[in-house]
């Protein structure tokens, strides 16, 4: 397990979404962490969480333990904790891993165009469920954390409490590259894209992981 110093020492963390951070990463709101796991034990919140929560995966893979993997991040928030645990034990990097490189493949192809069904055609959504359908090998767990926070309130509002998991997710970057190539092999777009979607798609697709 990877564990980094905590942001304070003090009971309570008090955490503000960064302005610049993805929209994915950001909370609706500053909240307080009120307890997370193995505090009890005075075990701090692992550095990749922090990372996760300011920059994003790609914030996560500058750790030296991350230099040559992608990182997933698959998160979920309720109040019930004992149906959050049931995820976290219930969750498979092999049958869950297609879904969060889906994710990460949509945001990557929106990342660079306004519109991507606009200007990739078909080719967005026959990406989208080809890396969604494809049989990935490699991804393995790393680690997962959870956090119970409470949203700090505004006006009369009644403050929130709410758990929050995370689980991390690796896997090599080469294995992943040659197994992205396939999919990108195997892609039929339909209805057929017009010449300039067909343009657009082969120029994402010679820079693909470059800011991935």
């Amino acid at each position: 397990m990877l564990f980094g110093s905590c942001r304070s020492q003090a009971d309570n963390l008090i955490v503000e979404p960064p302005p610049g951070a993805p929209e994915p990463v950001r909370s609706p709101a500053p909240y307080i962490i009120t307890d997370w796991k193995n505090r009890t034990q005075g075990e701090a919140v692992p550095e990749w969480v922090n990372l996760w929560t300011d920059s994003g995966e790609r914030g996560v893979e500058t750790l030296d333990a991350f230099g040559d993997r992608y990182v997933f991040v698959a998160r979920n928030e309720a109040n019930n904790f004992n149906a959050l645990n049931l995820w976290k034990d219930g969750f498979s990097a092999e049958l869950d891993f297609p879904r969060l490189a889906s994710a990460r493949m949509e945001a990557r192809m929106a990342s660079t165009v306004d519109n991507p069904e606009q200007s990739y055609g078909a080719f967005y959504e026959a990406m989208i469920r080809g890396v969604s359908d494809f049989p990935w090998t490699g991804a393995v767990i790393e680690d997962d954390f959870w956090i119970r926070r409470q949203l700090l309130p505004s006006g009369e509002t009644v403050p929130e409490e709410e758990w929050e998991f995370r689980i991390l997710v690796s896997i090599e970057r080469s294995l992943f590259t040659s197994q992205l190539d396939r999919v990108f092999e195997r892609v039929n777009p339909s209805p057929s894209p017009t010449r300039d979607q067909r343009t657009a798609f082969n120029s994402i697709r010679e820079q693909f992981l470059n800011n991935f």
